[in-house]
């Protein structure tokens, strides 16, 4: 190829995201797509920071958007936009690779699943005016339904990556981002993770993710699907920390993690050597505390339980382990299985607070490219999102009880007093750890106390949205 072609990609966000103007994560995907055919020049828009208007301002020969599903409308908005003054549109990302169909038609072509392999390919057939409408990086049969296809058969090897273009950025995040592994063997009903990464781990070079980090100047974010690993990873992460923890100067890191590691002998030494390595504070799926929505959701297994364990008790005691290290712990939960109760919020709630928590709840929407969204569709049970809290039917929850529910679990949860509660609980446990030096302490402990007032806010953000909805 010949030509350097000027290309926009774009960050899609809702202008009335809770993050907007609040995300402290340098996005990585579209970076990453620019290492792999630097020769071109980009620009690069985060709507979550950008303002809109930025959009439209320089010339393009090709657009680039990728997004999530709470920004399917904008993203498509945008690139009907560009369609109509005559420019190239690909649109990507995890709601594309789910919905695929629709995002053609708002497009020249999409990108389905990894773009690291794809991008390159699609650059050389825009270049030969030869754009397929799908380019699919995925083991499995893709319908095409008569659309031209482009299929990548083979999950990309995660060796010899090119360093992601972070010069692209506008602005300095407070977090990089960085990944040492992709994929997921446990496919839990609500989540695409294993669909668009695979249900085999596929791991980076110690080395290369090591020479990564040591160009980080502050905090960063390890976006792996959990940080601890899995059984058959231990030994990897085990020795990425204990490399991350010989660098001259540690940097504090976060991520997010499952509770099983702290069930397993060899996995709570992976979770004690993170620490070593700066790791302060993980976001944890825990999903429920009904053992019969765990086990139906498949995520028993990931809470570090066996069949015969009292189910509360073994969370907490995993939940403990992980605390008694110095980690600060936000605990995520999927509420309205058909198996809940409203009542559920509110035991979730007292399940947090007992054990020193930053409650995160969320109603439980079924995604598309999921198992319980096919489930959800095929029983009939599907219900329209931009008029309710989810799009799944409940037999007895009400859209108002669960804002009701929702707006008790913001109030009380993150009220100045169990801010406080809870910055003093860690202050104790980071003080607690020898190997924290008295600067540490106070640094973890002033993180610990911003982190739960930013979660706060934006998870009242997210109720008022909701609340909004079912006005």
């Amino acid at each position: 190829m010949n030509r350097k072609f000027n290309i926009k990609l774009i960050l899609s966000a809702d202008e009335q995201d809770p993050l907007r103007k609040k995300d402290p994560f340098m996005p990585l995907s579209l970076a990453i797509l620019a290492s792999v055919a630097p020769e071109h020049n980009y620009e690069f828009i985060d709507m979550l920071w950008d303002h809109p208007g930025s959009i439209y301002t320089k010339p393009a020969d090709l657009v680039g958007i990728s997004f999530r599903m709470s920004a399917e409308t904008t993203a498509f908005q945008i690139a009907d936009e560009f369609k109509k003054r005559g420019i190239k549109v690909i649109i990507g990302g995890p709601q594309a690779s789910a919905n695929p169909y629709e995002s053609l038609a708002h497009a020249d072509a999409v990108a389905i699943g990894e773009g690291e392999k794809l991008w390159p390919v699609i650059l050389e057939d825009f270049y030969n005016n030869q754009l397929k409408e799908f380019y699919v990086c995925s083991p499995g049969k893709f319908e095409s339904n008569g659309h031209s296809v482009f299929q990548l058969k083979r999950l990309p090897d995660l060796k010899g990556l090119p360093v992601p273009k972070r010069n692209l950025f506008k602005r300095k995040y407070t977090f990089d981002m960085v990944f040492a592994s992709r994929g997921c063997p446990i496919n839990c009903d609500f989540c695409s993770v294993t669909t668009l990464f695979g249900s085999k781990y596929r791991l980076r070079p110690v080395e290369e993710v090591i020479n990564e980090i040591k160009t980080f100047k502050g905090y960063y974010y390890l976006i792996d699907d959990t940080v601890f690993g899995r059984p058959n990873t231990y030994s990897y992460y085990l020795e990425l920390y204990e490399k991350i923890s010989q660098l001259k100067k540690i940097k504090f890191w976060t991520g997010q993690a499952n509770l099983d590691a702290a069930a397993n002998e060899k996995g709570q030494k992976v979770i004690i050597k993170a620490v070593d390595a700066g790791f302060l504070y993980a976001a944890i799926g825990m999903e429920s505390i009904n053992p019969v929505v765990l086990k139906k959701s498949g995520c028993f297994s990931k809470m570090g339980l066996k069949k015969d364990d009292d189910v509360i008790l073994q969370m907490k005691k995993n939940i403990q382990f992980i605390q008694e290290q110095g980690i600060l712990i936000s605990a995520w939960f999927a509420i309205g299985y058909e198996d809940d109760d409203i009542d559920t919020y509110y035991r979730t709630y007292e399940f947090c607070k007992e054990l020193n928590l930053m409650p995160v709840f969320t109603p439980v929407r079924a995604l598309q490219g999921t198992k319980l969204y096919n489930r959800v569709l095929q029983e009939n049970k599907m219900q329209n999102n931009n008029t309710n809290v989810s799009n799944i039917t409940h037999p007895e929850i009400t859209n108002e009880q669960v804002v009701e529910a929702l707006d008790y679990v913001v109030t009380k949860g993150y009220s100045l007093l169990q801010i406080l509660k809870r910055t003093l609980f860690y202050a104790k446990k980071i003080a607690g750890n020898k190997k924290n030096s008295i600067g540490d302490v106070i640094h973890k402990t002033i993180f610990a106390f911003i982190t739960q007032i930013r979660i706060g806010k934006i998870t009242r953000m997210e109720t008022e949205k909701l609340k909004n909805k079912i006005k």
